[in-house]
């Protein structure tokens, strides 16, 4: 950590930043490295954070195109970046990395609420779609982004917030990666199925899911390790809802990679160039895949291309 700023922002969240909330002068850039900024809002006597991450050389003039990186439940932000490695890719590809973090008690038990789930995040029904974007939007008044390219990738609990960004606020986004996520499920028994909506536009959409996810079911349905009663929406069914909103050919080109562990479905003429692209991972569980033990399949690497591939529609 090379920089540690507070922001004096009084309820933060989109809706405040669309009314033209105040805002501390803005001062120098972010200079290369990775920086802790704290915000002015607690929840439940925490104080909300968020990271952000320059790519070396950026003079702060150039503007450049942004990651949003959520992490997964009971994770932090610092974690995230250690595992997904995409820090080091945005490093080598020119690219902005924005992680905020979800409530938690100090740096233990953070999630986010994305719809379904989870926990204190869901109770208080926070506005997390909001909060993120608006970490965004408070790093562009320091460092100049490219807002046609603005990139949302979550793993399980993120990657669940990442549907939701991606289905609620369509227009912002130019692509989105999920890892170990699924677009809703029913929060306990005598629950409704709750899901994300439907968008109002082709979003580009890039999921991987392994098969052995104990944690977020492959085939939906309740996961074998939990205690509750809930149960989560098939990777087939979160893909299909961005297939139908796109208008892509429903007939989907398959790969097969890696000594056929990995299988590719791609689904091509979406709306305004969009795509969606599953990969299944078989015998693969609920971690950040890792380009060892899955040989040559690096996550970090094949979601920058794919994000590289897009931009959006004005």
């Amino acid at each position: 950590m090379s920089l540690v700023r507070t922001l004096c922002v009084v309820g933060w969240a989109l809706a405040a930043v669309s009314a033209g909330a105040a805002f501390p002068p803005v001062v120098a850039p972010f200079a290369p490295g990775t920086h802790k900024v704290l915000v002015d809002q607690r929840v439940s006597g925490v104080r909300r954070s968020y990271y952000v991450h320059v790519p070396p050389g950026h003079d702060g003039a150039e503007p450049l195109p942004v990651i949003l990186a959520l992490h997964g439940a009971f994770s932090t932000a610092r974690e995230f970046e250690a595992e997904s490695g995409l820090s080091r890719w945005a490093d080598r590809e020119g690219f902005l990395v924005v992680y905020p973090q979800g409530i938690g008690l100090g740096d233990l038990f953070r999630h986010w609420n994305s719809g379904p789930c989870c926990g204190k995040a869901r109770n208080l029904n926070l506005d997390d779609v909001g909060f993120a974007l608006a970490a965004v939007e408070d790093v562009a008044r320091r460092n100049p982004v490219d807002r046609s390219r603005l990139y949302v990738v979550g793993h399980s609990n993120g990657g669940a917030l990442a549907y939701r960004i991606a289905a609620e606020r369509p227009e912002a986004v130019a692509a989105v990666a999920v890892s170990s996520a699924s677009i809703g499920g029913t929060p306990s028994a005598g629950e409704p199925e709750w899901s994300v909506r439907r968008p109002s536009r082709s979003v580009p959409v890039l999921v991987i899911h392994g098969r052995a996810d104990e944690s977020i079911p492959y085939d939906g349905g309740r996961a074998s390790q939990s205690r509750g009663k809930g149960s989560t929406i098939s990777a087939a069914r979160s893909v299909d809802l961005w297939v139908e909103a796109g208008g892509c050919d429903p007939a989907p080109r398959v790969a097969m990679m890696d000594g056929g562990r990995v299988e590719q479905r791609s689904w091509s003429g979406c709306g305004d160039g969009a795509e969606v692209v599953l990969y299944s991972l078989e015998g693969w569980g609920h971690d950040w895949p890792q380009a060892d033990p899955l040989s040559g399949f690096d996550a970090a690497a094949i979601i920058g291309k794919f994000f590289q591939s897009h931009r959006r529609a004005p």
